[in-house]
């Protein structure tokens, strides 16, 4: 296990550093429908692993989306088929970690992963991974989800995708099972 999450987080990085240097991946299909791999990542990243998320990890790294107020909650930003599980969209600053105490029971029950989207140094990362614990928490490098967010308009953090696709910031509407 520990072998396969290190080999996905290697190739994750490779690609990430490929593209700091200006080169493009080489894409080998592409369906149309393909999305990131960082959900799934960050569910192998979770407990005594997530130590090893930060390994080769380069920051500090960032985002296009800004911390701000949601303009309306429910906003339709992803195609459902696409989540298997609530995403939580966070930074490794101030709004994030007071979003996330505030809603970490919600976000529990609904068996969220976090997503980060900027932090400025492992140290900050590494708040992120002891807050969230026991959820699943991995970085978030590639613009693709800013910019499905940001086309949809809801680019900010902090904020939670649903599994019906839909973006919230305000936790309390929103239980397991059910999206008010």
């Amino acid at each position: 296990m520990v072998r396969m999450i290190a080999a996905l987080l290697t190739s994750m990085l490779l690609v990430h550093q490929v593209q700091a240097q200006g080169a493009a991946p080489t894409v080998l299909h592409d369906s149309g429908r393909s999305v990131p791999f960082s959900p799934l990542v960050a569910q192998l990243v979770a407990g005594d692993e997530a130590e090893s998320v930060l390994q080769g990890l380069s920051f500090p790294f960032g985002t296009s989306l800004q911390p701000k107020v949601l303009a309306r909650d429910g906003l339709q930003v992803l195609d459902p088929t696409w989540l298997t599980q609530p995403l939580a969209i966070v930074a490794a600053e101030d709004l994030s970690m007071r979003w996330l105490q505030f809603n970490r029971d919600t976000l529990l029950q609904l068996g969220a992963v976090v997503l980060v989207v900027q932090a400025q140094d492992a140290q900050g990362f590494k708040q992120l991974q002891e807050l969230v614990q026991p959820m699943g928490i991995a970085p978030e490098v590639s613009p693709w989800l800013a910019e499905r967010l940001c086309a949809a308009g809801a680019g900010v953090y902090p904020v939670l995708v649903h599994t019906d696709g839909r973006a919230y910031q305000v936790l309390f509407q929103i239980s397991a099972g059910e999206v008010q």
